[in-house]
């Protein structure tokens, strides 16, 4: 049995148990041989051998060590290190990056309200996750999506903890299975060994009703399996729920027993939520997406996505402002520098000429600044200069970085060869949006973004790779 005190690995010195039973712990720990000390915080996860834990769970639990290591998404705790304990007691163990925040089920215990708007919010980025666990080769299917596995951070981003029932290969008709998942999130499929990207659908569609109702899933009355929410009591506020019609549609399709009738993949479900009429809250809708900087182009037969640099958006914010005046005074400061190199070459030329020593070294000096600061100051405006333009025709993405309208750079790939597009927050207000290929490291197709444009270009894109005609 673990204690809080207890160092394991000589590193791991237990702090706080998160999940208590004897033979599978979670715990919060320190990990002493951290070199940053800002995020020295880890989770340790472990399992015991025997105590009643069958073999399936032990292979459950070295599937979710092995899923980890591939996986790489800013909402998912990073795999860190895994270990077997010998003595005195058999124990594997987990070590994945601590992500502070406060879990959904949490939040209905204390009695949080959520508007539909938030949660129009929150499951779109449930279903970004979704995305890229469902794009990768084979399928990663998480099958236990709920409340209790659903982290809010500070910044109000939804981490997907819990790979403890994840699935990563594609179930056989006639083998054997592991029943995995929780009454009441969990579909009839799962329930009978074949779980499919739409399973973790409903999971999260039962959530969101939860989060809506403040009822379990297991305890809404289920005429014809069906959860029913319409007219729905709140117990804690005895209020009735009230839901736009399109969104109470897409609760349905979410949360239908047939999987037939459930929407056949999670990018299907962003689009529906993402599309809702008028009538929907607006934080379920991304509206006209184009800005200054954003330009997306829908012909008949091609997509045409322009990006602007990060210079064609003209300042908005007081910091931005301050920026540009920074920069105004520190030009002739700049062109200052950038004067060494001239000078530098001027000066060991007429060094050479009488071999004075101090002279060429004096020389070489300002040449080294001064290449330098020409280097720098080169990238720093391409950086900023650079534009970016896509284009998606007869299934060939194409990406571009222009110069003043000049392509320096290009690439193309097929559409069958994209394994996802997803944003990733750089700050509270700012996103980049990244597209992974089946044999290339991801790449960055644009920065500092709004929440809308980067929601707008991923869905965009999203949408034309997946049409039956690009594939």
């Amino acid at each position: 049995m673990m204690f809080t005190g207890q160092l394991l690995q000589e590193r791991y010195l237990l702090q706080e148990q998160l999940r208590n039973h004897p033979a599978r712990q979670t715990w919060l720990a320190v990990d002493q041989a951290a070199e940053d000390l800002q995020n020295h915080r880890v989770i340790v996860k472990l399992v015991a051998f025997g105590r009643g834990v069958q073999w399936d769970e032990l292979k459950l639990f070295e599937r979710e060590v092995q899923v980890l290591k591939q996986l790489h998404y800013p909402q998912i705790p990073k795999y860190l290190h895994s270990f077997h304990i010998k003595e005195p007691d058999p124990w594997l163990g987990l070590i994945e990056e601590y992500l502070p925040g406060v879990s959904l089920q949490t939040l209905i215990h204390q009695g949080q309200l959520f508007s539909e708007s938030a949660i129009c919010e929150l499951a779109a980025q449930v279903l970004e996750i979704l995305i890229y666990l469902h794009e990768q080769k084979p399928p990663i299917l998480h099958r236990d999506i709920k409340p209790s596995n659903l982290i809010l951070t500070p910044e109000q981003k939804v981490i997907l903890v819990d790979f403890g029932a994840v699935q990563n290969q594609v179930a056989t008709t006639g083998s054997s299975f592991t029943v995995v998942g929780t009454y009441g999130y969990t579909p009839l499929e799962q329930f009978g060994g074949q779980a499919v990207p739409a399973s973790d659908l409903y999971g999260l569609g039962a959530t969101v009703l939860h989060l809506l109702t403040g009822v379990s899933p297991a305890e809404l009355a289920q005429p014809d399996l069906r959860l029913q929410f319409r007219d729905g009591l709140r117990p804690a506020s005895g209020h009735r729920i009230s839901l736009s019609p399109t969104f109470a549609n897409w609760l349905d399709k979410m949360t239908a027993p047939a999987l037939a009738d459930r929407f056949d993949s999670a990018t299907a479900a962003l689009r529906a939520l993402t599309s809702l009429s008028t009538a929907a809250p607006p934080a379920c809708a991304i509206a006209d997406v184009t800005s200054v900087r954003l330009q997306i182009e829908e012909q008949p037969q091609q997509l045409r996505v322009q990006i602007g640099s990060l210079w064609s958006d003209p300042p908005q914010t007081l910091q931005d402002l301050v920026g540009t005046a920074l920069l105004t005074l520190l030009g002739p400061l700049a062109i200052g520098v950038l004067m060494l190199l001239p000078l530098g070459a001027v000066y060991t030329q007429q060094a050479l000429t009488t071999w004075d020593i101090g002279g060429i070294s004096i020389g070489l000096l300002l040449l080294g600044l001064g290449t330098t600061a020409w280097s720098l100051g080169l990238n720093w405006l391409k950086q900023n200069l650079t534009s970016t333009l896509l284009e998606v025709r007869n299934r060939q993405l194409t990406i571009k970085y222009q110069l003043f309208g000049y392509t320096y750079w290009q690439h193309h790939r097929l559409t069958r060869d994209v394994i996802a597009i997803y944003p990733v927050a750089v700050n509270a207000e700012e996103n980049a949006v990244f597209i992974s290929f089946r044999d290339h490291a991801p790449c960055q197709l644009a920065d500092q973004l709004t929440t809308p444009e980067s929601m707008g270009l991923t869905q965009s894109l999203r949408s034309w790779i997946d049409q039956g005609t690009l594939l």
